[in-house]
């Protein structure tokens, strides 16, 4: 797990931002196959899951090497507001 991920997994905004702004790097994937999406929608904080949308170079469809989604992850935490925004943004 990166800084990146760990701050989007509790949910702070400001410092994924701020990590993000100095050049982290969001493309990166634990050896769970999990990428900073699956992380901040794990952890559920809108705000965080909102700008980790925005950001390019992460595939909102991309699976973890369970075959999770971000939406599926979102789910399977109990975070179904987020479920429906990914999937309003074309998350499976």
């Amino acid at each position: 797990m990166t800084p990146v991920m760990a701050a989007a997994w509790r949910g702070h905004r400001d410092v994924v931002e701020l990590l993000v702004s100095r050049g982290a790097d969001v493309s990166l994937v634990t050896d769970a196959g999990n990428n900073i999406r699956h992380w901040a929608c794990g952890g559920g904080d809108r705000t965080t899951v909102e700008f980790v949308l925005s950001l390019d170079g992460v595939d909102v469809n991309a699976r973890n090497n369970n075959g999770r989604t971000v939406a599926d992850v979102a789910r399977r935490w109990g975070h179904r507001q987020l479920s429906d925004l990914l999937v309003s943004r074309g998350a499976q």
